[in-house]
């Protein structure tokens, strides 16, 4: 073993790995969900130079630049993105290779390689591809990495997920079950009756009987694991598979048939994992504590866990001015529909010999968050990259969980608008200076 073998084995503390067969099996959960995110993006153009250049792409406020980042291209133009996912692919494969020849050192370092990409993804590349489950498979990801009691920590990261989600949960939303009555459907398998009953049975079990996972006493622990594993079996019906992948790899590892009580650590080793358990908690308070309303105005809502934080529709004006007549300008298509909104009015008209286009989009799926920081990021760089473009003026009515439509934004330009991070946003609004409108129809999930 070489000077920087035994160096890397001793900073990352990788011989716990080499002696835990819990570990082990959470390294190829980890590696089995990279897979699952890696599909997802191989064909993904919102990630590529086209995209920024056309202004598709959603950078955090932190990084409002950050398509200067992107280096691969669109599908459609050359082979770079698809070649660099293949890659990652083998990285992979060598990764499972690695596991069976029992180097876990080497299956370590290709995580952590894997791991930096989908963290540069997801807090520096796309706002719009920081989703919970990636947050759940990051944290528990960096336990497995950097932490030494590696298998205490994942054990209460795994059980502080829980806790944060339940930390959205503690309204209307759930209490009143109000997310699932206001869906056409409803809750799968479930007569809306149950509904309350069922949603408070998950607050409870999530903020308190998630404990009893790490319980030394035998029924009691066993009785918690099965009522999360019937849970997340039971959440893929609504969900499908990205979140119950995450989840349920983890949960029974950690907790089932392989699971014995692990004692709380103490001493200086200790430091690496609670900062990191610290810092998830601040992560997720972050959404509670800074201005703004992380359910209606959407500010600060991709802080933490905000997967069920509420049923959204919404309804989008967006009126491009032009500074001259287009009459070659095309009108679009209404009617027609994408992944998350359909366009229900396309139309031009002349005001003042200058040509104004309208656009109507309506969203049909609750998980759609009307976020007006996205439209924002989406419609800013149109004026700026467009002489032709004078302003471009944005409403949006949103409703959660079947209330009324309420404006939170009206702006005749939204290129003239700044968004604040850390501080309330004033062209956003909230009742009661919000405009309360109509009321929706029932929804869908998807």
């Amino acid at each position: 073993m070489t000077l920087a073998t035994r160096t890397y084995r001793t900073i990352f503390s990788v011989h716990e790995i080499e002696e835990n067969s819990v570990l082990q099996w959470i390294c190829g959960a980890s590696l089995f969900f990279f897979f699952i995110t890696f599909a997802s993006w191989v064909g993904d153009s919102n990630l590529t130079i086209e995209s920024a250049e056309a202004g598709k792409s959603v950078c955090w406020p932190y990084i409002p630049d950050c398509g200067s980042l992107y280096f691969l291209h669109d599908p459609s133009s050359d082979y770079s993105q698809s070649t660099f996912y293949m890659a990652l692919y083998a990285l992979m494969l060598a990764g499972a290779w690695s596991m069976w020849r029992k180097s876990w050192h080497l299956t370590h370092a290709i995580i952590l390689v894997l791991f930096i990409w989908k963290a540069f993804v997801v807090f520096a590349l796309s706002y719009t591809h920081a989703d919970p489950y990636h947050y759940y498979h990051l944290i528990l990801t960096a336990l497995l990495l950097f932490v030494p009691h590696k298998e205490f920590f994942l054990k209460i990261g795994f059980i502080l997920l829980y806790f944060m989600s339940v930390t959205t949960k503690l309204n209307s939303t759930w209490i009143l079950g109000a997310y699932f009555t206001s869906l056409k459907a409803g809750l799968p398998l479930l007569p809306d009756a149950l509904t309350a009953l069922f949603t408070n049975l998950v607050i409870l079990m999530q903020m308190i009987g998630s404990w009893f996972l790490v319980s030394r006493h035998r029924l009691l622990q066993r009785t918690a694991f099965i009522f999360f594993l019937a849970f997340h079996l039971y959440s893929g019906v609504f969900v499908m598979y990205t979140y119950p992948s995450v989840s349920l790899p983890s949960l029974i590892i950690l907790f089932g048939p392989l699971y014995r009580h692990t004692s709380i650590p103490f001493g200086a080793k200790t430091i690496a994992g609670w900062t990191i358990i610290g810092f998830v908690v601040l992560f997720q308070a972050a959404g509670f504590i800074l201005p703004g309303d992380r359910r209606l105005t959407l500010e600060h809502n991709r802080f933490g866990m905000f997967m069920f934080d509420a049923n959204h529709q919404c309804q989008v004006d967006v009126d491009t001015y032009y500074r001259e007549n287009l009459p070659h300008l095309e009108t679009g298509e209404s009617g027609t529909c994408g992944e998350f909104f359909c366009t229900t009015e396309h139309s031009l008209s002349t005001i003042g010999g200058a040509t104004m286009r309208h656009v109507r989009y309506e969203s049909p799926i609750s998980w759609n968050r009307c976020d007006p920081y996205v439209w924002w990021a989406k419609l800013s760089p149109r004026c700026a990259g467009n002489p032709t473009i004078d302003r471009i003026a944005l409403t949006i009515n949103h409703s959660i969980n079947g209330g009324p439509f309420v404006r939170t934004v009206e702006t005749g330009n939204i290129c003239a608008e700044t968004y604040r991070l850390f501080e309330r946003n004033s062209w956003i609004h909230s009742p009661p200076e919000a405009t309360i409108l109509g009321y929706p129809v029932e929804n869908s999930y998807r």
